[in-house]
């Protein structure tokens, strides 16, 4: 199964104030998109209003790994990233397994 995933870039700063001396630097995690294979998919507790996002296993290629923080604890296997993928974009691929009402799907066949 194939679909389109938020993955860390690095880290961001902004620097918040006109005042010199007086400004703050505020500190976030940028994010992009990409397209991979996902071998887990499961429901996020925290949707309570309904599914807006699931949390997806997803094999992430080399090239894409700088972004990484080092020590980030969502790796959980060789090459594999705990990452969410929202449903509206990948609304046609995960219709299966939102109807069916299951908290946990292995799709490690099917990709």
């Amino acid at each position: 199964m194939r679909l389109l995933v938020v993955i860390p870039d690095g880290v961001g700063r902004f620097r918040h104030g006109r005042r010199v001396g007086r400004a703050a630097y505020v500190t976030y995690e940028k994010t992009r998109k990409i397209e991979t294979t996902v071998y887990r998919v499961a429901r996020d507790a925290s949707d309570y209003r309904g599914p807006r996002q699931v949390l997806v296993d997803a094999w992430i290629p080399e090239q894409h790994r700088a972004g990484f923080l080092p020590g980030d604890l969502n790796w959980v296997g060789d090459g594999i990233y705990r990452a969410r993928a929202y449903v509206n974009e990948n609304r046609t691929t995960l219709a299966p397994f939102l109807a069916s009402g299951d908290p946990e799907w292995d799709v490690r066949e099917v990709a």
